[in-house]
């Protein structure tokens, strides 16, 4: 036989006013039963929660994808003929590659120049000549 749940809260001797949904697409004006419920229903909870989740994946799944994006470049341009004859690369390769220098996920210091050395993954790259823009691709072990 079908039994029906019912979830019951414990019921405060204590009034709130009555306030409105804050979900955006409700507005409905209802009695609250705790000081910090700010929906009125336990679903519209749900989906703005939901909502909030779907808009941070969205920023890392396109960090992921530029920070990938950057590694690829720089394992590409590591086996480049140009790249393994000079030992550098300029920073219009880079650039026309579609490398994206606002992207990485963490930074280190060279020891002799102090420069940082942004990684992308196990790739980074090091600036080595400011004035003719030369990086250096550094690979992390």
């Amino acid at each position: 036989m079908y039994e029906e749940k019912v979830i019951k809260r414990r019921i405060s001797n204590r009034t709130y006013p009555p306030r409105y949904c804050v979900k955006p697409d409700c507005n409905i004006e209802f009695i609250p039963y705790d000081a910090r419920q700010k929906y009125c229903c336990e679903q519209h909870r749900i989906d703005a929660n939901n909502d909030k989740r779907k808009i941070i994946n969205e920023i890392e799944e396109g960090f992921k994808k530029r920070a990938k994006n950057n590694e690829r470049i720089l394992i590409k341009i590591c086996s480049s003929p140009l790249y393994l004859k000079y030992k550098y690369i300029n920073r219009w390769i880079l650039q026309h590659e579609g490398y994206d220098f606002e992207t990485f996920h963490y930074l280190e210091y060279d020891e002799e120049t102090g420069r940082e050395i942004q990684f992308c993954y196990k790739h980074g790259i090091l600036l080595i000549d400011a004035e003719k823009k030369h990086f250096k691709v550094i690979i992390k072990e």
